[in-house]
């Protein structure tokens, strides 16, 4: 259930769960929203002042996140360690292409933005998997499946069926630590949990795992 409320300085989201025992809290960082989660007991009212009550927490945790990603014509980022800036030609046909160093979007400035998310995404998808596949074989184990996903709170993920799913927009991080996700999941497929043994597993094909995750703590949300 969606709730707006005119008086908070953020987006609010409401959503009831029967499987919540408690009011619960945490930060959408794609959305940038809060996003309050009460059992189906629980009085709207009463879930509110939990809210207030950690107006201060949102707030630092809010101003913590990263600048949000900036899809516009004059835009920089960097794909797959490249370095791109991002420009607008009303006139081409083509939805986007690739011309040096820029990544040229075309079509009305309405489309722009997601016509450079759906560009970024194809890209994902053609590179994400041969980047898996290639430690894969040197981590000797073999995925069921690889999907590249949208998920909001997550870089990756493995079922225990050896399903492996990567968040498109690793492709725009570094690639010490778009390999440190890739080998996090895939040592899931030895050790499907969280142990002393799985991490040796990570440092034995990614020894600067740590600064990975200080690199993910620091610049981006979802891990």
């Amino acid at each position: 259930m969606s709730a707006p409320d005119d008086a908070l300085p953020w987006p609010v989201f409401w959503r009831r769960s029967t499987r919540a025992r408690r009011v619960s809290l945490r930060i959408d960082p794609i959305e940038r929203r809060v996003i309050v989660t009460c059992p189906p007991s629980i009085a709207l009212k009463r879930a509110k002042a939990f809210l207030a009550q950690h107006r201060s927490w949102i707030d630092e945790k809010l101003a913590a996140l990263p600048d949000a990603l900036s899809l516009a014509p004059g835009s920089n980022l960097v794909l797959n360690d490249q370095s791109l800036v991002l420009s607008h030609a009303p006139e081409q046909r083509r939805p986007a292409s690739l011309d040096g160093d820029r990544l040229i979007i075309g079509g009305p400035i309405e489309r722009f933005e997601a016509r450079a998310v759906c560009f970024l995404r194809q890209i994902a998808g053609m590179t994400l998997p041969e980047q898996l596949r290639r430690h894969a074989a040197s981590m000797a184990c073999t995925p069921s499946s690889i999907v590249c996903s949208a998920a909001r709170t997550r870089w990756g993920s493995c079922t225990r069926t050896g399903k492996i799913m990567l968040n498109w927009r690793l492709v725009l991080m570094p690639a010490t630590v778009r390999d440190y996700v890739i080998i996090h999941e895939l040592a899931h497929l030895i050790h499907f949990d969280h142990s002393q043994a799985f991490w040796q597993h990570v440092e034995r094909f990614h020894p600067e795992r740590r600064e990975a995750q200080n690199w993910l703590r620091h610049h981006a949300r979802g891990s």
